[in-house]
């Protein structure tokens, strides 16, 4: 039998919970024990699916505990601390498995953070894993443990770390941002559930660093909730008269299947709501200006089509349809919740005529939502 079919049986026992089958294929031979998949080793992937029988088959026939691998580049215990299987994460510590904290991506602590597994996040803690270790790179600036935890809302652990870290903690501009971030992100759970994802960014030339988190449809939202913190970190550009626009934040809603995973988003076609969404939450900052709703901001002029499968052109900055849901008040002070809504250029135009309130009733007429729809009807040519 050859070694692509021994892989696949050794999967298919793993799959199917079967410890004895297991040890029988992979035998003595230490090339099929320490064989790696694209899901990293054996004992990864046993680790991954909670698989604790044939984990302890796996370390007694001598597999490398501490291999990387896998989906994250890290060892069997960040597969097992990220899927939330407690039992293995023990296990695998008391065989002496490591903590690696050298990338983010590698830390159990920030895979158990991430999809808020407290039970894992205390036991690392309590095993002494480095919880000040801090992460910068394109999407992390003096990232530690704390800090990720207040950026995905993960009340319990935030609590966690900060009896963890107790007087050593100081409370600095940052940590008051993130504070008002999870108060929005509160508020915004309850008309949507809570954030499962989120995307971080800096625009050079912007006083705000904008977050974009990703919350997924639900038995009664059948749409991706899109958010952002960090717009409201700084005020907009405002007069006296103005104040009560000093601070916003934006909600942008897309279809349920739209791809949002690292993989897709460099497609201009997937990527493109997401990227107006974080420019838009920065151009107050960057051109010292301030928005609210009928603001309608075009691509270019005449505008063109954001990407080659739509010929939606421009966005319109609107009221939330959710009632209660338009404001919120954190430390930081009041602060507005916009939605962003893509038009046509033909409805920019009807808009600028007779005033967007206009638009807005006629989108309502032909039954159309704040829910981004690339091919829908243009009111505007009607």
């Amino acid at each position: 039998m050859d070694s692509k079919q021994i892989a696949k049986d050794i999967r298919t026992a793993i799959k199917k919970s079967d410890s004895d089958k297991v040890v029988e294929l992979i035998g003595t031979n230490k090339e099929y024990l320490n064989m790696m998949t694209p899901f990293g080793t054996w004992l990864h992937v046993a680790a991954s699916r909670g698989e604790l029988d044939i984990v302890k088959k796996l370390i007694e026939l001598g597999v490398n505990i501490n291999t990387p691998g896998g989906v994250y580049g890290g060892g069997a215990l960040n597969e097992a601390a990220t899927a939330g299987h407690i039992e293995i994460v023990k296990y695998l510590l008391s065989c002496g498995a490591h903590m690696d904290v050298s990338e983010p991506e590698r830390n159990p602590l920030f895979g158990a953070i991430s999809n808020g597994h407290v039970d894992i996040v205390k036991l690392l803690i309590e095993s002494g894993i480095d919880t000040k270790v801090k992460y910068n790179g394109e999407t992390m600036k003096e990232m530690d443990a704390l800090a990720f935890a207040k950026e995905q809302g993960q009340e319990e652990i935030i609590m966690l770390l900060e009896h963890h870290y107790g007087s050593s903690v100081t409370t600095t501009m940052d940590d008051i941002n993130k504070d008002h971030h999870i108060e929005i992100l509160e508020h915004i759970a309850k008309y949507f559930g809570p954030v499962k994802n989120t995307i971080s960014e800096t625009i050079p030339g912007s006083r705000v660093s904008v977050n974009i988190h990703i919350i997924p449809p639900s038995m009664d939202k059948d749409f991706l909730t899109l958010i952002t913190t960090g717009m409201s970190d700084q005020p907009m550009d405002y007069s006296n008269e103005e104040d009560v626009f000093k601070y916003a934040e934006l909600l942008l809603k897309l279809p349920s299947n739209w791809l949002v995973e690292k993989d897709h988003i460099k497609d201009q076609n997937h990527y493109w709501p997401l990227g107006w969404l974080r420019k838009i939450a920065h151009i107050p900052h960057i051109y010292d200006g301030w928005l609210d709703e009928g603001v309608i901001l075009p691509n270019g002029e005449p505008p063109q089509p954001f990407a080659t499968n739509t010929k939606l052109s421009c966005f319109m900055v609107c009221k939330p349809q959710e009632l209660g849901l338009e404001t919120v008040l954190t430390n930081q002070g009041k602060i507005n919740i916009y939605t962003i809504v893509p038009i046509y250029e033909e409805e920019r135009e009807l808009a600028m005529v007779k005033g967007f309130e206009y638009l807005l009733m006629r989108l309502k007429d032909k039954g159309i939502t704040d829910v981004l729809d690339i091919h829908r009807v243009n009111v505007g040519m009607l």
